[in-house]
């Protein structure tokens, strides 16, 4: 059975400068206490997988988004009034079995998702969320890691959290690649919808064009603002791509489908890196 929400609490545990896990205690709607212990990775994808009912709420008219607001105000303040304690000792001595190792989303309706933790002890625990307490569960979430002095660590997580990494390749000669590939699970394809091919077009330090690129799960189309900014922090997030941070860049992105059934294999994603390097070339030979 899963878990309901009635209050949340949050803290950091850290070592020196160090995040070790974030502390989320749940009070139940009768009163019982759960806690789980969220390191970084597990966290993000708590985050990927509220966020994207938070993007759902972005589209709705006028009228739908005051009656959502109004709503999710109260409910959040019936929250705030019930808060459970999280003492010293709980962090200080933190139970290793509450630990979560894994965070999936098992299941979304059409007001609340199913999270399925998984423990250190090879037990799964099941939390329900409704779609009104998504805000004030993010917020006590960001509100403990900044209070934490990491503000660093909350604006690269919620930097991750729009697009799902797949493929970085560099182009080297002969049209081969070389490239990383990101294994994502079913649950995370399922909260995106368009396929982006990036390419970096580029200049090395000994004066010759480069070329690097990478696939990615999106919600947004190639043409737009969203996809631009995407593309920029695609840098940070990639081992191959950091040694492009700074450098000036030609990037083209293209939108591969945005047919949410289809899933593309990586010969698919990877030719289409390299149609894309092509086609750049062939432009910047037009224009010579």
């Amino acid at each position: 059975m899963a878990i309901s929400i009635k209050g949340v609490n949050t803290g950091v545990i850290r070592k020196a400068n160090e995040f070790i896990a974030l502390a989320l205690k749940i009070k139940e709607p009768r009163n019982k206490e759960s806690l789980f212990f969220l390191p970084a990775l597990e966290l993000r994808d708590l985050l990927i997988a509220v966020e994207s009912r938070l993007h759902q709420k972005q589209q709705l008219n006028a009228a739908e988004r005051q009656h959502y607001e109004k709503t999710r105000d109260a409910i959040s303040k019936k929250m705030q009034e019930n808060i459970p304690a999280i003492v010293e000792d709980e962090l200080r001595h933190a139970d290793i079995h509450r630990r979560v190792t894994a965070v999936a989303l098992a299941d979304g309706s059409a007001d609340s998702v199913i999270l399925t933790f998984t423990l250190h002890d090879g037990t799964t625990c099941h939390l329900r969320v409704n779609d009104l307490q998504i805000e004030t569960l993010v917020y006590a979430i960001i509100r403990a890691i900044d209070n934490a002095g990491m503000r660093e660590l909350a604006l690269r997580l919620a930097s991750l959290l729009d697009f799902l990494p797949l493929y970085d390749a560099d182009c080297m000669d002969h049209e081969r690649l070389e490239f990383d590939a990101y294994a994502q699970p079913e649950w995370k394809h399922a909260l995106f919808t368009h396929y982006l091919a990036v390419l970096y077009r580029f200049t090395d330090e000994t004066g010759k064009t480069q070329f690097s690129g990478t696939v990615v799960k999106t919600r947004v189309p190639s043409d737009s603002k969203t996809a631009e900014a995407i593309s920029r922090r695609l840098l940070d997030f990639s081992p191959r791509l950091k040694k492009l941070a700074g450098k000036p860049c030609q990037v083209s992105v293209r939108t591969l489908t945005a047919n949410k059934t289809q899933k593309l294999t990586q010969e698919q994603c990877l030719r289409a890196l390299h149609h894309l390097r092509v086609q750049s070339v062939n432009i910047a030979t037009q224009h010579a």
